[in-house]
């Protein structure tokens, strides 16, 4: 009974890599990571910066500054100046 068991996990293996084979082997599956790995990125980068936009508001709000830098990187493009507490 054990040797059937064997033969036939074997047979599936045998069938499992030819279906593989006919419908483009790893060569295709080497594509599709690559293609989701793109479109990953993509939607990554777009969370991450509606993420940071999100956060800075806030962060503007409870530290007093006004105004929010957009293009510079989140630094101020004025000199330092003093933070009033209040």
């Amino acid at each position: 009974m054990d040797v059937f068991a064997i033969m036939l996990s074997l047979v599936a293996i045998v069938m499992a890599f030819m279906a593989l084979q006919r419908k483009g082997g790893m060569k295709d599956v080497r594509q599709q990571m690559d293609l989701m790995t793109v479109k990953t990125e993509g939607a990554t980068k777009g969370t991450r910066e509606s993420t940071a936009d999100a956060l800075r508001r806030p962060e503007h709000m409870i530290r007093g500054q006004d105004d929010l830098p957009h293009a510079t990187g989140g630094k101020s493009s004025s000199p330092s100046e003093p933070v009033s507490q209040s």
